[in-house]
Formats: C-alpha cells, sequence, structure tokens
C-alpha cells in the first residue's frame, strides 16, 4: 500500500475531535511493522509527527469555524465531503467501481450516516461554541464506548472502569452548567457529537472483515457527501474566489495531519503515543484565544481535566487488564 493511500484511509473519517481518531487510527495502523532507523530515537519521531498532526486537526476546526461565520455551517459540512471525494476521484480514478463492493451493504450506509451526524454535530458546535469546549467534551466518546461495549458487543467491563466513566461525565456536567440560568440545549451538541462517534466506533468493530478497510472509509465518504447536499439548493451562497481556498484547505490539512499519524504509529508504538492526545486541548485554546478571542473559563478547564483524567484512567485499566489476559 502506497503513503498517498494509507493517508487517504483515514482522511474521510476525520472530523472533530481528533480523540475519536486516534482511537479509530491505532488499531489498523499500531501493527504496521516498524524498521530500526538512524538518527533521532523512533519513539520521539513518533510522538513528534502525532503531535504535528493534532496541531493540523486543529487548524481543520479552525478553518471550518472561520467559514462558518461566513457560509451556512451546512455548507461548510457540505465542502468537507465533497473535496474529499473529488481528491478519491482524482487520485484512484481507475479504481472508483471497485470501492463500492462490500458484503453489509446496510450496514456500511447506516456506518456512513452516522459518522455524517457526528460531523454535522462538531461543525454546528464549532459555530456556536468555544473550540476548547467542543473539543473537552469530545474527549468523553471513548468513554462512550465503554459503556457502548457493554450493551452492543457484551463485552465485559469492570467496575473500576464503570466508575470512571461515570466521573467522566461529571467533567462534562462541569463544562456545560446545566443548572445555570445562562444554559443553552445548544450546548449538548458536543455531547451528541461524541454520543454519534462512540455508536461508530463500535459499528466499526462490527463491520470489521465486511470489506476492505480503503471500501468502508469511500462510503463514509460518498454517503456524506450525498447527504450533506441535500439542503444545499436551499441554502447555497456562493463562495469567495478565495474562500474556495479555505473549503479545500480542509480536506488537505485532514489528510496531511491523518499521513503525519499513520508515520506516528509506525514509528512508535499506541502506548507510548496515545497520551499526548490531550496536548490537542492546548492547541485549541490558543487558536480559540489567538483568532476567536475565546478565553478559557474555570468550568471549562476543571471539567476538560476530569475527563481526560477518567479517559486516561480508563486506558490504564485496559492496558492492564490486557497484560493480566496475555
Amino acid at each position: 500500500m502506497t503513503w498517498l493511500e494509507r493517508c487517504l484511509l483515514c482522511t474521510c473519517e476525520m472530523t472533530l475531535p481528533s480523540p475519536v481518531m486516534s482511537e479509530l487510527s491505532v488499531r489498523p495502523v499500531s501493527a504496521l511493522p516498524t524498521e530500526p532507523r538512524a538518527g533521532m530515537d523512533p519513539t520521539l519521531k513518533g510522538i513528534g509527527f502525532y503531535c504535528l498532526a493534532l496541531i493540523l486537526f486543529v487548524g481543520m476546526g479552525t478553518t471550518a469555524k472561520w467559514l462558518s461565520t461566513i457560509y451556512p455551517v451546512e455548507q461548510v459540512i457540505w465542502g468537507r465531503y465533497f473535496f474529499h471525494v473529488l481528491l478519491i476521484m482524482m487520485l484512484f480514478p481507475t479504481r472508483i467501481l471497485s470501492l463500492f463492493r462490500t458484503k453489509r451493504l446496510g450496514l456500511q450506509i447506516t456506518r456512513s450516516v452516522v459518522v455524517f451526524m457526528a460531523t454535522a454535530f462538531g461543525f454546528t458546535s464549532l459555530s456556536l461554541m468555544p473550540m476548547a469546549q467542543v473539543s473537552a467534551i469530545g474527549y468523553v466518546a471513548p468513554l462512550i464506548v465503554t459503556g457502548l461495549s457493554i450493551l452492543i458487543l457484551k463485552e465485559k467491563v469492570g467496575p473500576r472502569r464503570l466508575a470512571a466513566v461515570l466521573v467522566g461525565f461529571l467533567g462534562v456536567f462541569v463544562i456545560l452548567r446545566p443548572d445555570q440560568a445562562d444554559f443553552s440545549w445548544w450546548s449538548l451538541l458536543p455531547l451528541a457529537m461524541a454520543a454519534c462517534y462512540a455508536t461508530f466506533m463500535i459499528m466499526t468493530r462490527m463491520i470489521r472483515g465486511a470489506a476492505p478497510q480503503m471500501n468502508s472509509l469511500f462510503y463514509t465518504a460518498i454517503v456524506g457527501a450525498v447527504v450533506a447536499t441535500i439542503p444545499l439548493p436551499f441554502i447555497w451562497q456562493t463562495p469567495e474566489p478565495w474562500h474556495w481556498l479555505a473549503f479545500a484547505a480542509m480536506g488537505l490539512i485532514g489528510g496531511t495531519g491523518h499521513f503525519l499519524m499513520i508515520r506516528a504509529f509506525e514509528q512508535a508504538e499506541a502506548s507510548a503515543i496515545a497520551p499526548f492526545v490531550y496536548t490537542e486541548l492546548i492547541w485549541a485554546i490558543a487558536a480559540g484565544m489567538l483568532i476567536f478571542g475565546d478565553m478559557p473559563t474555570p468550568e471549562m478547564l476543571i471539567g476538560a481535566a476530569v475527563i481526560m483524567g477518567s479517559g486516561a484512567y480508563v486506558l490504564y485499566r485496559e492496558r492492564k487488564v490486557a497484560g493480566k489476559a496475555a
């Protein structure tokens, strides 16, 4: 598989928050062989690639948030999917028909619609809320996966991990402050985004082996593009010529970010890289402050710390349990 193909395998899944994407990306690429290289320590190089990828993901979210201040968010979502599909068709024109092959068409389409909903919730959240707040709440997605794995996949989860999941949701409560008079129901959109991503991750496990990974990811892109086109005639605003570059940049930035993420997991073990996912919040806060003037509140910082701590503990317990099983 070429570098270009590996990059595109992940690009069509890209939307904030990256904690979810790191979970999706670890599994297929962590098993890739790592070749020893002279010079810089491969682990340090992998961490560097990963942190740079997270910066690019924040850049993609920043672009989407900025575009949503000028154009309808539905049009921004459309641009994210349209330019990705266009990229695939330009780079692999002879393989398009083969990418439609799958053994579970219904599940493929349902899975693609679910991740489209996550994209819609995520981009709408960015248009209404500070980037850092959306990003922090997004870290709850892996915790939701833990709960859904019990209900849907019938996996066994110990009481400690369940307690960590509950504590993580307390962190969401701290950020959203639903007990306050100025609470808006729109504030629940990032939580809906995280729930959709968690469902998507569970369905990704269920569909494993039904089709080559490239085919599954192509379905995500093409279904998203079709659904995003439906409202377009009713909300379309013709972009300024240079704004087209911003629309196209979302796909390019996301693709480059995932290229670096794949390189990261080829250089270093997932266990060494995963903790650095939380550095994304630093860049989200910085971008929000510098570009949009969004200052993080104490409640947001405390809630984010609770969510990240819960997620880190769940990861620790999963590794410990896996180590005992081995």
